[in-house]
This record gives structure tokens, sequence and C-alpha cells, in this order.
């Protein structure tokens, strides 16, 4: 063990060491500009694996495509009944006020974590709203959960209303909040604040798909798997 952590102490120190030399270099070439630098710290770091600098290129949501096929990754605990969280103007919301009268899809988002917004839960949550008459009809409501502080929820708001549809006045379901995150530890499914998951519950209570999905990544169910899932709950 000592001697791994002296090897990745070595091998983080040549990064650098590399990084600074590329960085001297072109300081002393005339006319390097400042994105020059950066072109060149970008390189070595990405033949070192690591993240390229600046923000990570935001996928076009027409791109984006969800899964067709998932089944239940994860154990949902008992006591559902007893989630409370809360709507964007604080209200107290009691996810037993609509088990055993529809069933419920469960998205929870993951907020604001990692610095940025997912843009995969803004169109996971912009498809539910297009689609939400589809839901409708198969006695479902919706509720999305954006965990952690409200920061920058008005944003993620507005890129839910921008549908690839048509944009909308208002988001048709509850856009709800988790700020403490004990809905996210309910679930066990912590991450900067919670991983992408998805739950669906008929009317009996029983939880007919559980999924949990990658952080940042279209790994989650989409909107033609989610109703496949309720269609079968509804006997239809």
């Amino acid at each position: 063990m000592a001697m791994l952590m002296r090897n990745d102490l070595l091998n983080t120190t040549c990064a650098f060491l590399f990084t600074f030399s590329a960085m001297t270099i072109c300081l002393t070439l005339s006319g390097c500009s400042p994105q020059d630098i950066v072109d060149s710290v970008e390189k070595i770091q990405g033949s070192n694996n690591a993240m390229p600098m600046g923000k990570m290129a935001m996928p076009d949501p027409a791109d984006i495509v969800f899964k067709d096929e998932v089944q239940s990754n994860i154990e949902v605990p008992t006591g559902l009944d007893g989630l409370v969280f809360l709507d964007t103007t604080g209200k107290r919301v009691a996810l037993k006020e609509y088990l055993g009268s529809k069933n419920v899809v469960l998205v929870f988002t993951e907020g604001f974590g990692g610095g940025m917004l997912c843009p995969f839960c803004k169109t996971q949550t912009s498809r539910l709203v297009a689609n939400y008459d589809k839901f409708e009809k198969l006695d479902t409501e919706i509720l999305v959960v954006y965990p952690g502080a409200r920061d920058h929820l008005d944003e993620f708001v507005e890129a839910a209303k921008k549908t690839e549809k048509a944009a909308v006045d208002s988001v048709p379901f509850p856009l709800v909040l988790d700020e403490d995150l004990s809905a996210v530890g309910y679930f066990n499914i912590a991450s900067n604040l919670a991983h992408p998951s998805t739950f669906i519950i008929d009317k009996s209570g029983n939880v007919r798909l559980a999924y949990v999905g990658a952080d940042m990544s279209a790994d989650r169910p989409s909107v033609r798997a989610m109703l496949g899932v309720l269609s079968d709950a509804n006997g239809s």
C-alpha cells in the first residue's frame, strides 16, 4: 500500500512538472496567448486521462436517448408513505397524498450537483412535461424531485418548460424539493446530491420499477419505458 501511494505521488508530481514546463515554454514564445496555454494544458491533461479544463460539452437534447428497456436495480425500503417534500412555494407535499389513489412516477434529478445543472435531468423532465397527457390517461401523477438547496431551481424549471414539442407556460405536475436530502437518504441514492433515479408505484402501493442510473448520463428510463410499466400495472 505504501509503495502504491509513493507511486501515485510520483506520477502526480511528474504530471505537474511536465504541465508547468509546457506552460513556461509557451510563455517564452513570441505571440503566445492565454488560450494557447489552456490548449496546451488540456492536451497534456487529456493524455493523462484527466478531466479537461473548463465546462463539459453540453449534449444536444435531440441527441439524448434514454433507455427503453430497464429493470429494477435497487430495493426500496418500507415506509414510502412517510416521505414528505416541499413544493416551490415552501408548502409540505406528502407522498401519501397520491399513493393509493393514482399510480405515481417519482423521479429524482441530480439538482445542482457538481456545480452545474445536469443536462440529462433537464431533458428528462422536459420530456415528461411534453408527454404528461399520456401519463394522465394511465391515471398517473408525476413528481419530479429537485434535491438539495433551491439554487438554480428557476433555471431548471425554465429548461423543463422548453419541451421538444413546444414551450409550455408551466410544469403540469408537482416539482418538489428534498432540501435536507431525507428522501435521498431513505432511498440510499446519495451522490453529489442524488443519483438520477426513477420509482414507479402502482395504486396498490407496489413498487413496479426502482431504477438508479449513472450520474450525468442518459442512463434512465425513457418515457416509453415508463408508460410500458404503467400499462402493465393497470392491466392494459
